[in-house]
């Protein structure tokens, strides 16, 4: 039978092995923060030299048409290559906002000073990377939620999933509207949307359409740079006016031969 010396010995002893296993393991739990630490820095670090373009058209909505009076009397101004479904273009109002780089920050106008303070490029910047406009679009009649089919598309509204792509917006909703794609849980507040898809089949593609659904007259879309790149698009940054040689190209050959 042990005495009381040797018990006191193997507690000690005994201690001495749980102290050393706890070090041990507190050493490997340093050890594996420090490996995820290192990571996610390194993540971070091929996300923040991973080059992102925009892959649609026009995502800037600086090329624009007019359409003769709607059915309201109003002349809609809408971006070049944007769908707009037969019907539709009565049953609203739709402008052009401004937001150019150079001009005076104070005549801007409002919803470009917020849009600006939103994306952390701040509404005194007179000058930054690139001019945009935003599309407004008031609902002026609810009759066309009956009809099939789509409402609006955005240009080049054809995104091919495989391996993966980013969708990205600003978009701002007045009203009691929601629209498809522009998932927006902030009522009358500017919202980055980003939707990032991936599947291993070649095949599969999704289309950006706007599909308004509980309309109410007098409701305001207010929607900025949609744009379609590969890859993800991070989610700790905002995006601008990206790279996008289709547009750039588009522009120089209308350039050059004009209609």
């Amino acid at each position: 039978m042990a005495n009381t010396s040797e018990i006191t010995n193997l507690i000690r002893q005994t201690t001495k092995l749980t102290q050393a296993v706890l070090g041990k393991m507190t050493d490997i739990d340093n050890k594996v923060a420090s490996a995820e630490s290192d990571f996610q820095k390194f993540s971070q670090s091929v996300v923040d030299n991973t080059g992102f373009t925009a892959m649609n058209y026009n995502h800037d909505f600086l090329d624009t048409h007019e359409l003769e009076a709607n059915a309201h009397g109003h002349k809609n101004v809408y971006p070049i290559g944007m769908g707009i479904n037969k019907l539709r273009n009565d049953c609203f109002k739709t402008e052009m906002i401004k937001v150019h780089y150079g001009a005076n920050p104070e005549s801007r106008d409002e919803e470009a000073k917020k849009l600006l303070d939103f994306m952390g490029i701040k509404r005194g910047t007179q000058y930054f990377s690139k001019s945009f406009n935003i599309l407004k679009m008031t609902v002026l009649d609810t009759s066309f939620e009956s009809i099939p089919k789509y409402d609006f598309y955005i240009p080049d509204r054809h995104v091919k999933l495989s391996p993966s792509a980013t969708f990205m917006a600003y978009a701002k909703i007045k009203g009691t509207s929601k629209v498809s794609w522009l998932n927006v849980n902030k009522k009358d507040e500017w919202q980055r949307i980003r939707e990032p898809r991936s599947t291993h089949n070649p095949g599969v593609y999704k289309h950006i359409d706007l599909d308004f659904t509980n309309a109410s007259v007098g409701d305001v879309l207010y929607l900025a740079l949609p744009t379609i790149c590969t890859g993800y698009f991070p989610q700790s940054k905002k995006h601008g006016v990206l790279y996008s040689p289709k547009t750039e190209l588009i522009r120089k050959i209308n350039k050059l031969h004009p209609a």
